[in-house]
């Protein structure tokens, strides 16, 4: 959180506190001093090995999609099974329990085809999903599509369709920490605009001289901060920023946690150096120690019986 975010904050709190009933004035007892005894635990070695490469934005694309899809099949089984528990008569809980299993077979089919399809993957592990090139890409319209694909050296494979939208790839980041960078970048923009707005939506709102003029000048801050980003945007794109233009992953590495054992197994099966039909699409012989990700949604338990009523 920056210091324009804390500035809306007490300003938000400031103005609540200005509409709310005074309170008490009796000051509360402090809370009891807690000490917490031993030392800090030590966070188990995660491992991950690389098992698929994503060589073109359609496969990028497949991949977050199948991701989405298995995610919704999660959520709604869990909402199947809060309805399961809350189920009055029989019948209703023999149907509920048999669409629940019904669609945790079919969630269970859906994770073993992405098991094969990316070589070991499972929602049931953590796993990461790391893009090391990104298209940058402006929406265009229909006329402007007519133009540009009537040109002689016009390329098919810079245009992106969205449904009815049409984009234009203008930019292509290339490099892991280069396109983490430009992420970074294209966030501090947006996060620059959001903030302006809600300043200059608060600015009517203020009653107090003092507050009027703190919010005027993080505005004038603001414009100046952002007005340099914009500048540096464009001097290093070659075109202005747009707030609707798209980033796509256009090649990107798939990872999954593994346990020691498997490490080692990996390790031993390894090729030497010498050897030179070692393929990066094979899990890597010497997966890199790093801090686990957060884990994603793991698949449902088994559909508990409700509970049978009296």
């Amino acid at each position: 959180m920056n210091k324009f975010s804390f500035l809306l904050a007490a300003l938000c709190v400031s103005l609540n506190a200005q509409e709310a009933k005074p309170a008490d004035t009796k000051a509360a007892a402090p809370a009891p001093e807690v000490k917490l005894s031993g030392g800090a635990k030590t966070e188990p070695k995660a491992y991950f090995a690389e098992v698929w490469l994503g060589k073109n934005i359609a496969e990028c694309l497949n991949f977050q999609k199948n991701i989405q899809v298995l995610g919704q099949q999660v959520e709604e089984l869990k909402r199947l099974q809060i309805f399961l528990d809350n189920a009055l008569t029989t019948p209703e809980k023999e149907a509920r329990g048999h669409d629940i299993a019904a669609k945790t077979a079919k969630l269970k089919g859906d994770n073993e085809s992405m098991t094969k399809l990316y070589n070991g993957f499972s929602i049931e592990r953590p796993y990461q999903f790391i893009a090391t090139k990104a298209v940058i890409a402006t929406p265009i319209s229909n006329e402007e599509f007519a133009k540009i694909s009537a040109a002689k050296d016009f390329k098919p494979d810079t245009i992106i369709s969205t449904g009815e939208k049409k984009f234009q790839i203008r930019d292509t980041v290339s490099g892991q920490v280069e396109v983490e960078t430009f992420g970074l970048a294209l966030k501090r923009i947006t996060d620059a605009k959001a903030q302006l707005q809600q300043l200059i939506d608060l600015q009517p709102k203020l009653t107090k001289d003092d507050d009027k003029k703190k919010v005027e000048k993080a505005i004038k801050e603001i414009q100046d901060d952002l007005s340099q980003s914009l500048e540096e945007f464009k001097k290093a794109r070659g075109f202005d920023f747009n707030a609707e233009a798209i980033t796509l992953p256009s090649e990107a590495r798939l990872s999954i946690q593994i346990t020691e054992e498997e490490k080692k197994a990996i390790e031993a099966k390894a090729p030497t150096a010498a050897d030179k039909k070692y393929s990066p699409l094979t899990p890597n012989p010497h997966p890199t120690l790093i801090c686990p990700p957060p884990k994603p949604p793991p698949l449902p338990p088994k559909p508990r019986r409700a509970r049978s009523s009296s």
